[in-house]
């Protein structure tokens, strides 16, 4: 296989790792041959040079007939700005080994490139342009960049699993059918992507590749071996007290980190990193100055900072969120852990391979566990990680947003008549179903603002005209400059920017600054800090080592379980219900677990006393079936009634009854981002039903509607509200009182640029786009409700932040399940979790775990009673 390239290049390559690993030995041939291909290989098997060697290849040939001619020859498209970074010093290697360093130029461009090299850029192009999705659509329709763009061959697309379900892929799709365009009709572009472990790979090599193109599919072997483990520190108490199990996560971590060359600790949550970073530096003062914190508020340079001291060996351990998962080279990791399961096998997988990043060391994952819940969790996800077991990628279908960004770039280039935009845009693989009707509502909106707006508003939002040979153009420069500094998918949030000094350090939410003072202390970057200081979109901080902290509440949604790792924890249940059921005793059950989950028989005797618990007073939701528990929320105990006389014990408990709110639970286990579709449908049936609005709170598990006594249901009556008829309609009704579409627009409307985000030269104030946003929601809602760019908001309301085609799937199985209501003493351990939720999110008078421990006193007072006997 090396025999096939250039010898210059072959010889460099043995000189330097002797062999092609699995991966690079199933891309290359098809590179070699001009082929698109799609590689799918674990993170640390050379998947990145795999997708470069066929490229440098052409390079070295070319050289063979002199310099090289004027123009991109390749382009590499990261999401991350890192990883452009990163691949801009590993490609220089092999080009200073070869003595080509001269011959080949490199260029970045990304947001942080400077306008003076910008300049440089347009008159002597790189050779190699590496570049992110947002970066290479503002190349596109620009004269100079453009000239050379012509000259493409090659598109590498890295980590493009982390793009394929957002709008960030399809944008880029558009892009490549443009850039595809522009090269001409000679030899198609050689498509060449680079994903992690993912599935189905069918889907991501048409997303990849487009309508009516061959795209190859590469699978590289896993040369290491994977080690998964789960840590808990419940040991055999599924409900210790509160404080009790943070304090052993702690010292479970701070051992691990004694005990390791280097951990990345991934956290799910910004808030989490800093509380758990933050931590850790207070148990291991010693090493607190090796201890750091890495997220995507933090500021870049803080950021290229860390990853720098832990490339060069030099950090015990970072804590992180998600903004070490993609593939930055990292060095030498010897261990990741895992607080809590990152919700999705993928996601575990991409985690834990960022651990022994040579093909030659073993990936070493550790999962913790913080409640017993969450626990039955770890081990599932740990079981699918060692076995792969993967979820499909969802791909979003048409983004109207995205699409009328496209159509302003299309109408810089003032070459495309509207049937050449449709033909181009469906050659794209998520607008392969794009209608001409929806096309036209989308071109009609970008020319004067859509049916309600065009009319008086045609020269404030109309930004592609048509002129009488039917090219499409922009109507001033004003337009193209605006549109260049308002390209991409990612909305502006209201972050404002923290200064310790003079140096930046990150930023926080405008919410939360909001409800700071003066002197108050909070946490960055692992830093305990004090505010001294704010100004207009920015505050200063001066350090406040040793201080007692408030924790920033970042504001990250829970990352929703995937319907496979939900699947697989529902068919757990199942089975542990079946064993009870038998009458397996407990150490049968203990053992069974041991040996099928490869878990320490401590955590599996809290999972099986979990259990046992439930079934105590109530049973266990399964596969089969749907349980329903209801809970007569116990109101403050009256002592005397209306005529002022003490009253007897039945009669306090008949009027407690009759004024309390009934906790109903629902046990759906099909993840949060579904029951939160689910149960705002089912909110809108029953208010719809019986009146009343009822309180929600959802989990992963179910969600839990708290409602007043006259709403109160019998099984029956439920089992009607859960039908599967109309249940989009319901739910588009139901989001129409909430915020969340409303949230969604703004967003939208960025992206499809009706409310800029940035002005030329500066970038717009959160309270204008906000302001914007409303009075254009308001409009669209009461004048033209079919608005692409308002239609647009509810899908992403009903398929991205909810999970409407899961709900609608759990309502058309859940009539074929058994049925079971149960009327319960007390909140039953399986419904612990959301309980406390409640508490949090509802009343927030209590702490999640302190919630946790006073309901399994509660549980076992009530077992007691009941004369059921003792734990």
């Amino acid at each position: 296989m090396l025999d096939d390239l250039h010898p210059t290049l072959a010889a460099w390559f043995r000189g330097r790792f002797g062999r092609l690993t699995h991966a690079q030995e199933v891309t290359l041939p098809h590179v070699l041959a001009g082929r698109s291909v799609l590689l799918s290989s674990p993170t640390g098997t050379g998947k990145t040079l795999a997708g470069f060697l066929g490229v440098l290849d052409h390079l070295v040939r070319l050289l063979e007939n002199g310099p090289l001619p004027h123009g991109i020859h390749a382009v590499y498209v990261s999401p991350l700005r890192a990883l452009t970074y990163d691949m801009q010093k590993n490609l220089l290697l092999p080009l200073q080994e070869m003595g080509l360093e001269s011959q080949v130029r490199i260029g970045l461009r990304n947001s942080d490139t400077t306008a003076s090299e910008r300049t440089k850029q347009k008159k002597h192009p790189p050779h190699l342009l590496l570049t992110t999705p947002e970066s290479l659509s503002i190349l596109l329709p620009q004269e100079g960049h453009r000239e050379a763009l012509q000259s493409c061959r090659f598109v590498i697309v890295d980590e493009l699993h982390a793009i394929a379900e957002n709008k960030r892929g399809s944008h880029l799709t558009l892009s490549l059918e443009r850039l595809e365009e522009l090269t001409g009709k000679g030899k198609p572009l050689v498509r060449i992507g680079l994903s992690a472990t993912a599935a189905p790979l069918k889907e991501l090599g048409h997303l990849l590749c487009g309508v009516g193109r061959k795209c190859e599919i590469a699978e590289g072997r896993i040369e290491r071996k994977r080690r998964v483990e789960v840590l808990s520190p419940l040991k055999r108490n599924p409900y210790p007290p509160a404080g009790w199990t943070a304090g052993r996560v702690m010292e479970d971590l701070a051992r691990l980190v004694k005990q390791k060359r280097s951990v990345i600790i991934f956290c799910n949550t910004r808030s989490g990193t800093e509380n758990i970073s933050l931590r850790l530096k207070q148990s291991l003062p010693e090493l607190a100055a090796v201890i750091e914190t890495h997220h995507a508020s933090l500021d870049r340079d803080v950021r290229l900072e860390v990853e720098d001291r832990l490339k060069a060996g030099e950090l015990r351990a970072v804590v992180c969120s998600t903004s070490l998962e993609l593939g930055i080279d990292i060095g030498a990791v010897d261990c990741v852990v895992m607080i809590s399961t990152p919700k999705g096998i993928s996601r575990a997988l991409q985690r834990i391979g960022r651990s022994g990043h040579s093909i030659h060391e073993e990936s070493h994952g550790v999962l913790v566990a913080t409640n017993v819940n969450d626990l039955m969790e770890c081990v599932v996800c740990a079981e699918m990680t060692r076995k792969a077991q993967l979820d499909d990628v969802r791909i979003m279908d048409s983004p109207g947003d995205v699409l009328a960004q496209h159509l302003v770039g299309l109408g810089m280039e003032k070459k495309h008549t509207r049937d050449d935009a449709f033909a181009m845009v469906r050659k794209a693989w998520p607008y392969r179903e794009l209608t001409r009707e929806t096309f036209e509502k989308i071109l009609r909106y970008v020319m004067g603002g859509g049916r309600s707006l065009e009319t008086q508003y045609r020269e404030t939002f109309g930004k592609v005209i048509e002129g009488e040979d039917g090219i499409l153009r922009t109507p001033s420069k004003k337009v193209e400059r605006d549109y260049l500094v308002n390209i991409g998918t990612i909305a502006s949030e209201g972050a404002v920017r923290v200064y310790l000094g003079t140096r930046r350090i990150g930023e926080v939410e405008e919410n939360f600054v909001k409800g700071l003072k003066i002197g108050d202390i909070f946490v960055l970057s692992g830093r305990t800090l004090k505010l001294i200081e704010t100004g207009i979109m920015e505050i200063h901080v001066e350090a406040a080592d040793g201080r007692l902290p408030t924790v920033p509440s970042w504001n990250a949604n829970k990352m929703p379980l995937a319907s496979g790792l939900a699947n697989q924890v529902t068919k757990l249940r199942t089975q542990l219900s079946d064993l009870f059921k038998k009458d397996e005793s407990v150490e049968a059950i203990n053992d069974w677990l041991v040996e099928n989950f490869s878990i320490s028989s401590v955590n599996a005797d809290a999972i099986v006393k979990h259990c046992k618990n439930q079934f105590r007073f109530s049973r266990m939701s399964t596969e089969k079936l749907f349980l329903i528990e209801v809970y007569h929320e116990p109101s403050e105990e009256p002592e005397l009634d209306k005529e002022g006389r003490r009253m007897t014990a039945a009669a306090k408990r008949s009027r407690m009854q009759s004024e309390a709110n009934i906790q109903v639970f629902f046990h759906s286990l099909i993840g949060r981002s579904a029951n939160d579709a689910l149960s705002r449908v089912i909110s809108h049936r029953l208010n719809e039903a019986v009146g009343g609005n009822a309180l929600v709170t959802i989990d992963d598990y179910g969600f839990l509607l708290t409602l007043r006594p006259f709403q109160k249901l019998g099984l029956e009556d439920w089992r009607e509200l859960f039908h599967p008829e109309n249940t989009a309609q319901d739910l588009r009704t139901a989001l129409k009182e909430s915020a969340l579409v409303k949230w969604q627009f703004r967003g939208v409307a960025q992206t499809g640029l009706m409310v800029p985000r940035n002005l030329p030269g500066a970038e717009r104030k959160l309270k204008q786009l906000r302001w914007s946003s409303e009075i254009l929601f308001k409009v669209l809602s009461a004048h033209e409700p079919d608005h692409v760019l308002l239609e647009q908001a509810y899908r992403e309301a009903e398929h991205v932040f909810l999970d409407l085609p899961r709900a609608q799937d759990f309502l058309s199985r859940v009539q074929k399940m058994e049925w079971d209501l149960i009327e319960v003493p007390v909140v039953t351990p399986f419904s612990f979790g959301i309980y406390a939720s409640k508490i949090k999110e509802g009343m927030m008078l209590e702490d999640p775990e302190e919630a946790i421990e006073r309901l399994w006193k509660e549980f076992e007072r009530a077992d007691l009673l009941a004369g059921k006997g003792q734990k």
